[in-house]
C-alpha cells in the first residue's frame, strides 16, 4: 500500500513539474514575443495569422537564456545532469526485488521446517537473490545456525546496517546537488548585481537602462535555473529517502521473523525436553 500511494504522489509530482516546465516555457516565449520589433507584432495580431505554442521559439528563447546566464548556468545544468543520473540509478536499484524480494523469506522458512538446509544455501545463490540483504542474512543464518542467538542477532543487523549505509550514500548525492543548484544560483545573481553596480558607474549620466538589461539578466537568469534544479531534486531525495527506510524496516521484520521462528523455538523445545 505504501508503495502505491509512494508511486501516486511520484506520478502527481513529475505531472506538477510538467506543467511547471510548460508554463515556464510559454513565459519565456510571450516575453521573448514581447522583444520583437513593432512589424513583427504587426504580423502577430494579424488575424489570419495562426497563434501557437512552437518549440523552435521555445528552443531558441531557453538557449537565449542559457546564453546570458552565463558559465554559472552552465555548471547549474552540468549538476541537474549529475542529479538525473543518480535519480535514475535509485528509481532502479532502489526496489523491494533488490532489498526484501517477496517470497524469499517463506520458501526458506518451508526448507528450513523440512531440515533442508543445503536447499536453503542453493536458494540464496540464486542469481535473483544472490546479492541481496536478505539472502545474505539467510544464508548466514543457516551457516552458522549452531552458534548463539545472541552472536546471530548481532551479525544480521550488521549485514543489514551496511547495506542501509551503502543506499543512504547514494542518496545524498541528489541532496547535494539540491543544496548547491539555489546557491550557485545567488553566487550568479551577486555577480550579475556587481555588474549591473559596475556598469552603472562606467555608464555615469547617460542613464540608459539598456545598459543594465544584460546584467540584471544573468542575475535573474541564474537565480531561476537554480531553482528549477533545486526543487525537483529535493522532491526526489525525500522519497528516495523516505523509500530506503521503509524497505529496510521490511527487511528487519522478516529478518526478525525468521530468527524467532528458527531458533527461539527449537531452544525453548529444548529446554522442556531437559526439563522433562
Amino acid at each position: 500500500m505504501i508503495r502505491n500511494i509512494c508511486g501516486i504522489v511520484l506520478t502527481l509530482a513529475l505531472l506538477s513539474a510538467t506543467v511547471a516546465a510548460v508554463n515556464w516555457i510559454s513565459s519565456s516565449h510571450a516575453l521573448a514575443q514581447d522583444r520583437q520589433p513593432a512589424t513583427d507584432k504587426a504580423k502577430q495580431t494579424d488575424p489570419t495569422r495562426e497563434v501557437g505554442f512552437s518549440w523552435e521559439e521555445a528552443w531558441s528563447e531557453l538557449q537565449r537564456q542559457i546564453q546570458a546566464g552565463g558559465k554559472t548556468v552552465w555548471v547549474i545544468l552540468g549538476l541537474s545532469l549529475i542529479a538525473v543520473a543518480f535519480i535514475l540509478e535509485r528509481l532502479f536499484r532502489l526496489r523491494r526485488k533488490s532489498i526484501v524480494p517477496f517470497g524469499l523469506a517463506q520458501r526458506a522458512g518451508e526448507l528450513w521446517r523440512n531440515g533442508n538446509h543445503a536447499a536453503i544455501v542453493k536458494l540464496c545463490q540464486q542469481r535473483r537473490y544472490r546479492k541481496t540483504p536478505l539472502a545474505r542474512i539467510v544464508h548466514f543464518l543457516v551457516d552458522h545456525r549452531t552458534a548463539r542467538l545472541d552472536d546471530l542477532n548481532n551479525v544480521a543487523g550488521d549485514i543489514a546496517s551496511r547495506h542501509y549505509d551503502r543506499h543512504s550514500m547514494l542518496n545524498y548525492p541528489i541532496l547535494t546537488v539540491a543544496t548547491l543548484a539555489p546557491l550557485l544560483g545567488l553566487f550568479g545573481t551577486v555577480v550579475g548585481m556587481i555588474e549591473s553596480f559596475d556598469l552603472v558607474t562606467l555608464a555615469g549620466e547617460m542613464g540608459d537602462p539598456r545598459v543594465l538589461s544584460g546584467a540584471i539578466s544573468k542575475a535573474l537568469i541564474t537565480t531561476e535555473f537554480g531553482l528549477l534544479v533545486a526543487i525537483p531534486t529535493v522532491f526526489f531525495y525525500a522519497m528516495f529517502r523516505l523509500r530506503t527506510s521503509y524497505l529496510f524496516n521490511v527487511l528487519e521484520e522478516e529478518a526478525s521473523t525468521l530468527i524467532s521462528d528458527w531458533f527461539i523455538e527449537s531452544v525453548s523445545a529444548e529446554d522442556s525436553d531437559a526439563a522433562a
